[in-house]
């Protein structure tokens, strides 16, 4: 049975005035907030326990999703007295899982299938990349055959924000707080321990209030600008979606 550990402990900033009494990852697109429509995800994708980090706010997340019983989940908390980073957050609670774990951002807005995330045996991590979005336009990382290695010259991505994660990275790191890419993926690329594919359908980590509220109209179909015309009711697939919003963040 594969776990999965939801990053929600990120202070927001950039989603203020919205963050200063509600965290970010409780923000809604229509109905569903970004965390619950990730965990809906989880679970369809065969997730039975989750492990969400919390530190901004995290009394609020902890009221909205519960125990997971609403999700059909089992789902724990791991709490932080202080911002660990998103690589010390997981390590902090890495004693809960003896497989290999998929780690999502909390933030994120995806129709991605959890279910295809696999890890090869010779590998300890398979990082989900996606095209470079306009707020990161240099990208983190390039890929050669199959293979995530550090940014180089040419073609890069910008890493999503899911991977499917082996427990042994973390066992023999020592620092409380650091993150993901820098002190574990990073090393690892560089021994070619990190495999990498580039999802093309809707995924989007929303970095900023305006990106939240426009994907929030945009998938409610009232958003109108000169390169987007989506009448209200009309359904689009996610790719066209992720094509439109795309567009929307040049304005």
């Amino acid at each position: 049975m594969t776990k999965a550990f939801v990053l929600a402990a990120g202070q927001g900033k950039r989603f203020l005035p919205f963050s200063k009494k509600t965290p970010k990852p409780l923000f809604k697109i229509g109905e569903v907030s970004l965390i619950e429509n990730n965990l809906k995800n989880l679970k369809q994708s065969g997730v039975d326990e989750v492990v969400i980090n919390i530190f901004h706010l995290g009394e609020k997340i902890i009221d909205a999703i519960g125990d997971g019983s609403n999700y059909g989940l089992k789902i724990s908390y791991s709490i932080e007295t202080q911002l660990l980073g998103t690589g010390g957050g997981i390590a902090k609670a890495i004693h809960l899982f003896t497989d290999p774990l998929i780690v999502v951002s909390g933030d994120v807005w995806t129709d991605f299938d959890f279910s295809k995330l696999k890890l090869d045996e010779d590998k300890l991590a398979h990082m989900v990349l996606i095209k470079n979005p306009s707020s990161n336009i240099n990208g983190d990382v390039s890929i050669d055959n199959g293979l995530v290695v550090p940014k180089r010259e040419g073609q890069t991505f910008t890493y999503s924000g899911i991977s499917m994660l082996s427990p042994e990275l973390f066992h023999t790191s020592e620092l409380d707080k650091f993150e993901l890419w820098e002190e574990i993926l990073l090393p690892a690329s560089k021994e070619g321990l990190v495999s990498g594919e580039i999802y093309g359908g809707l995924l989007d980590n929303l970095n900023s209030l305006e990106e939240a509220e426009k994907l929030d109209a945009l998938l409610n179909g009232v958003f109108f600008t000169r390169d987007l015309v989506s009448e209200p009711g009309n359904i689009l697939h996610p790719d066209e979606y992720a094509k439109r919003l795309i567009k929307l963040k040049k304005f």
